[in-house]
């Protein structure tokens, strides 16, 4: 799972490595053509008109390759890793803190401690599950790269180091991306 800085650090190196190929191959088309393109406040010709169309079609192009190969979100990219999806610490919402199955009333999620330590979570099934068998991610994880655990559990728990900061519902989670 990648961090927000990591999914921003891939859209700002795809960008500029994007740009660069798109400079770069109007500049060869330019030199190709002797230098009679203009496209620009002074004037343009037909020459200058297809380097910037070559530019326009080298960048879009090398920006859907980089996405594809880097799977960061789409406005990521095109900010050039201004603008990144939020943490999953931001996302999780607190869960309830329970001493002993006794004191749990049956409303909502709730982590069962034992000795101080989180040991299993209530509320989900009808049985404790072990906190081994709910998937967890880090704090800074980015909140784009939850998608492939919605499919199989209905929550994440959000951890950092060995405390439980809160849950992601997979409901919440769809809500923030607008499904």
């Amino acid at each position: 799972m990648r961090t927000v800085r990591e999914l921003r650090l891939a859209g700002l190196f795809a960008y500029l490595a994007s740009l660069v190929i798109a400079l770069l191959l109007s500049l060869a088309l330019h030199l190709l053509l002797g230098g009679q393109g203009k496209l620009g406040w002074e004037g343009f010709n037909a020459y200058g008109l297809l380097e910037g169309l070559l530019f326009l079609l080298a960048f879009t192009w090398s920006l859907a390759l980089g996405q594809r190969a880097t799977r960061i979100p789409c406005s990521t990219l095109l900010t050039a890793g201004l603008f990144g999806p939020r943490a999953a610490k931001r996302l999780a919402r607190p869960l309830a803190r329970v001493e002993g199955v006794e004191a749990y009333e049956g409303r909502g999620l709730a982590l069962l401690y034992q000795e101080g330590r989180p040991v299993g979570l209530l509320g989900l099934s009808d049985h404790i599950l072990p906190l081994e068998e709910v998937p967890s991610v880090e704090a800074e994880t980015a909140v784009t790269e939850l998608a492939p655990l919605f499919f199989q559990h209905p929550i994440v728990l959000v951890v950092q180091g060995e405390e439980v900061l809160g849950a992601v519902p997979r409901e919440a989670y769809f809500r923030y991306l607008g499904a």
